[in-house]
């Protein structure tokens, strides 16, 4: 991972990686092994990832983002659990 790679440069890296160990492993062309990974679940997250709408965001700027959402989902789930009903945090 470099300190400037977006999440689609990131995941078009991973995608490749992988094709041409399964190519190297199988002796099968690249482009087919390329389809392969594709329809994998983990290739079809990483398509997903490389072009969806954080496709061009910074990857240090998307973990930051994804880390606050299972943050905010911990908490949703733990109000749930409580019986609270989600919302801002009240101070004072």
């Amino acid at each position: 991972m470099q300190p400037e790679q977006t999440v689609s440069e990131l995941a078009n890296e991973v995608l490749t990686r992988q094709a041409k160990a399964r190519a190297d492993r199988g002796g099968e062309p690249i482009e087919e092994a390329m389809e392969a990974v594709l329809n994998t679940e983990a290739g079809r997250e990483l398509r997903e990832l490389r072009d969806g709408p954080h496709g061009e965001e910074g990857v240090q700027e998307a973990q930051v983002e994804a880390a606050r959402d299972r943050a905010r989902q911990r908490a949703e789930d733990l109000g749930e659990r409580l019986g609270e009903v989600p919302g801002p945090p009240t101070h004072g």
